[in-house]
C-alpha cells in the first residue's frame, strides 16, 4: 500500500539517479557513457525504463478502449484508441530506436511534434469534457507534456541554436562533451519527468471515469 501511494516520488527518484549516473560516467570517462546508463542507447536501462512509460501511457487508455462502456461518460472510445495505439508504438521506437535508424531523427521529431498538436484540435470536444470531468487530473497531465516538451524539445533548441553556435564565448573553458552531457542528462529527465506526471494524472482520470460509470 506504501509503495501504491508514493510511486510518484519513488519513480522520480530513479529518473534522477539513472541522468545522474549517465552524467557522471561521460564525465568520468571523456565523453563517453556507461553501456547500460547511455540514455540515447537502445535496450538500456534508461531507454526501457522509458518505453515502459510510455507504452502505459498507451496501455492504459486502450485498456478502457477494450472494456468501453457508457459512451456518456467521456473520453469518446476512438481518442482511447488513437491515443492508445500511438503510445503504443512510441514505446516501442524508444526502445528499439527506429528513427534514429532510419536517419530521420528530426524528421520523427517533428512528425510527433505535428501529431501532438493535432490532438487538441481534432478532439478538442472530447478534452473539453475531460476538463469538466475531472480539471486536477487534466491540468496534471497539460503540465506532465509540457515538461516533457521542455525537456525533449526545449533543450534540443538550446544545443542547435545555443550550445554549438555559440560555443566558445559561451564555454570555452569547458569541452564540448562536458556541457552536452549535463544538457542531455537534463533533456532525458524533463522527458522522463513529464511522462510520469502524465500517468500520475491519467490514472486519477481513469478513476474519476471508472466512479461516474459506475453511479450510471
Amino acid at each position: 500500500m506504501a509503495i501504491r501511494q508514493n510511486w510518484l516520488p519513488l519513480m522520480v527518484s530513479i529518473e534522477i539517479i539513472l541522468v545522474a549516473l549517465y552524467a557522471l560516467t561521460v564525465l568520468l570517462n571523456g565523453g563517453k557513457p556507461y553501456p547500460l546508463f547511455d540514455v540515447n542507447g537502445t535496450r538500456t536501462i534508461p531507454s526501457y525504463l522509458q518505453a515502459l512509460q510510455l507504452f502505459f501511457i498507451g496501455a492504459l487508455p486502450l485498456w478502457l478502449c477494450i472494456t468501453y462502456r457508457c459512451p456518456q461518460v467521456p473520453p469518446s472510445r476512438i481518442l482511447l484508441a488513437f491515443v492508445g495505439l500511438l503510445f503504443c508504438y512510441i514505446s516501442m521506437d524508444e526502445l528499439f530506436k527506429f528513427n534514429f535508424s532510419s536517419g530521420q531523427h528530426k524528421l520523427w521529431q517533428l512528425i510527433y511534434l505535428a501529431v501532438g498538436l493535432a490532438i487538441p484540435i481534432v478532439f478538442f470536444r472530447d478534452l473539453v469534457r475531460l476538463y469538466r470531468l475531472s480539471p486536477q487530473s487534466m491540468r496534471l497531465i497539460a503540465f506532465g507534456i509540457g515538461v516533457f516538451i521542455v525537456g525533449g524539445f526545449g533543450l534540443e533548441l538550446f544545443r542547435s541554436h545555443v550550445q554549438e553556435p555559440h560555443w566558445y564565448r559561451l564555454f570555452g573553458r569547458w569541452q564540448f562533451y562536458q556541457v552536452d552531457a549535463i544538457r542531455t542528462a537534463l533533456e532525458e529527465f524533463g522527458e522522463m519527468l513529464g511522462e510520469t506526471i502524465v500517468i500520475k494524472g491519467m490514472v486519477q482520470l481513469a478513476q474519476k471515469r471508472q466512479i461516474q460509470v459506475a453511479l450510471r
